[in-house]
């Protein structure tokens, strides 16, 4: 195979690449003001992390008088340990109400107390009830969004993957180079605005809990075309998912909480995380919120016990559940209950037995810096959700999610819209274009090489051991260098055992190491750079938080083929409690 095959060029208004909550979401507002809109599915339309999640969704809907819009901003921000951008964190709070009436608009039903009132429960690291939640989770979501997306004439290509943005000689995003996996063919797409809603990067460890195509594409293609990352050093695991079998070894579990009356009670108990000789270690990490904490903390904390020899020999330690909320939780999380029945057994799931469980890398909660309408950087590239940065700062609070996708996936449709219809038609550089598609197309011409999986299990594997719960200086500095040298010397010798474009995972996994490698070497230099320990970053060097030097976000930015690292100032509004309470 020596020619590249010829490039079919569509032209649109809005091109999305992810058929998530964030890309769905986007997508609706764009075509809702008559923009043309293409949304990219990468595999089948169905197959994302919204559908996989628990849906819950924080809001402050009024019915909970202990609750207000500013708890619930400074919630958000002592969660994120400070370093999340306030502008956005405002907007969130304030808008997440209408975005979830908007969802109920589109045919999702929010779980209810009684005809006219939601059932309003908690969350990790939440100080207040105001979690929301539908019986179908985040299937329920996604479906409704999705027949939403059909109903206006959302154009859905499955099956086909973002590979590069392709931009003019100003640097101007002008479109996409689209990979057709079920037709085998190269299509670039004229788009005057493209948004990133690729999902996280949960794919570059070895144990984690998102579904197999998110490997940080969105990132990694915004990163090489010179978007600035911010807070990217810091990678949220669930802190309880499966250890066993291996085929869901480490699907999440939710949340500690969930298993106790502490779900529907802010002064209740959270099911008890138990060591092998039975002790309630958590206590010693945090005697206040014990394992109703924040998701950073129990993971660390589980993490810990493990590696100090404290777990059980399959590699995890008990949640004890109270029975006496089983009933509710098999009403509220049939599908959890379902997954627990199938893995663990009969009485693990009627919470008459504990329950296995390890920290799994879930959420990427730095990402692509956007501003308050999804803007990057870069002119004409917009991102939402995961592969955005500066919400949620250090860590995530559970059930902060689904209001994110919602609120900013609606903005940087707005945004994108309202800027392709002012930029007006734009032309790609066919040539650029082609040099990236031959280039891509190595693997397949190869006859000897690295196969993809065995470079694929590498990086996971230096990623969990190296770049994930647990970080040192030593174990970060080698890291990178073997990163680089995998990226300079491995990735260029990838092949692929069959020399076809259709349907060949292989190669869309050779495809993906490469955006797989230059997010874990952002990751891994920002995790260098931040000597103190904050949220979901923990250095053993640095045990401590040092808010005298690091209460401040970092920005990475691709500079040839190295990264420069900057520190700057926190993005602040007014004077707020939040900020004073996260230092």
């Amino acid at each position: 195979m020596t020619n590249v095959p010829d490039i079919r060029v569509v032209r649109t208004d809005v091109l999305i690449a992810g058929c998530g909550g964030a890309g769905m979401r986007a997508a609706i507002e764009a075509r809702a003001r008559d923009a043309g809109v293409v949304l990219l599915a990468k595999g089948p339309v169905r197959a994302n992390h919204t559908r996989m999640s628990g849906g819950r969704y924080n809001v402050v809907t009024g019915l909970n008088p202990d609750d207000s819009l500013d708890i619930f901003f400074d919630d958000t921000i002592v969660g994120g340990s400070g370093l999340n951008n306030q502008r956005l964190v405002r907007i969130l709070v304030d808008e997440a109400l209408d975005r979830a009436y908007d969802l109920e608009s589109y045919g999702l039903v929010w779980e209810r107390k009684t005809p006219t009132d939601y059932l309003v429960v908690g969350s990790g690291g939440g100080s207040r009830l105001r979690t929301l939640g539908s019986f179908d989770e985040g299937i329920g979501v996604s479906e409704v969004m999705l027949h939403e997306c059909y109903r206006l004439g959302v154009s859905i290509r499955e099956f086909q993957m973002l590979v590069d943005v392709l931009q003019d000689d100003d640097g101007d995003v002008v479109g996409g180079l689209v990979l057709d996996l079920r037709r085998g063919e190269w299509v670039v797409y004229e788009a005057a605005s493209v948004v990133i809603a690729t999902g996280g990067t949960s794919q570059l460890y070895e144990t984690n809990s998102g579904p197999a195509i998110n490997t940080g594409d969105g990132i990694g293609i915004a990163y090489r075309a010179g978007a600035e990352l911010v807070d990217i050093e810091h990678m949220q695991f669930i802190p309880i998912s499966f250890v066993y079998p291996r085929s869901i070894r480490g699907y999440t579990l939710t949340e500690p909480q969930h298993y106790g009356t502490r779900h529907n009670d802010v002064n209740g108990e959270p099911g008890k995380l138990l060591n092998i000789k039975g002790e309630r270690f958590i206590l010693k990490h945090d005697a206040k919120w014990a394992e109703a904490g924040t998701r950073d903390m129990l993971a660390r904390a589980i993490m810990l016990e493990i590696i100090e020899g404290r777990g059980t020999p399959e590699g995890g330690v008990w949640l004890q559940p109270d029975p006496r909320v089983f009933e509710q939780f098999l009403h509220e999380r049939p599908i959890y209950s379902k997954r627990i029945l199938e893995n663990y057994g009969e009485k693990a799931a009627r919470f008459q037995e504990p329950l296995q469980v390890m920290p799994s890398a879930l959420y990427t909660t730095g990402g692509i810096r956007i501003d308050e309408n999804g803007r990057t950087t870069v002119p004409g590239l917009y991102a939402a959700g995961e592969a955005a940065g500066g919400v949620h700062g250090a860590n995530r609070l559970g059930g902060n999610s689904m209001p994110d996708i919602q609120v900013f996936g609606r903005r940087a449709g707005l945004a994108a819209a309202a800027d392709a219809r002012e930029r007006g038609a734009v032309s790609v550089p066919l040539q650029q274009a082609r040099a990236r598609t031959h280039a891509l197309e190595s693997a397949l011409r190869a006859a000897e090489g690295v196969r993809p999986p065995h470079l694929k299990s590498q990086v996971q594997a230096l990623m969990w051991n190296e770049v994930g719960l647990v970080r040192s200086a030593p174990g970060l500095t080698a890291a990178l260098a073997k990163i680089r040298s995998l990226r300079a010397e491995v990735l260029p010798r990838l092949r692929v055992t069959r020399a076809t474009r259709v349907l060949n995972r292989e190669w869309m996994e050779a495809i993906e190491l490469g955006n797989m490698l230059d997010v874990a070497e952002a990751m891994s230099v920002a995790a260098l750079e931040r000597t103190e320990t904050r949220g979901a970053h923990y250095r053993t060097d640095f045990p401590t938080r040092d808010d005298a030097r690091w209460l401040a976000n970092l920005y990475v930015r691709r500079e040839g083929e190295g990264s420069r690292v900057e520190r700057r100032p926190l993005v602040t509004i007014a004077p707020h409690a939040a900020l004073a309470a996260a230092q």
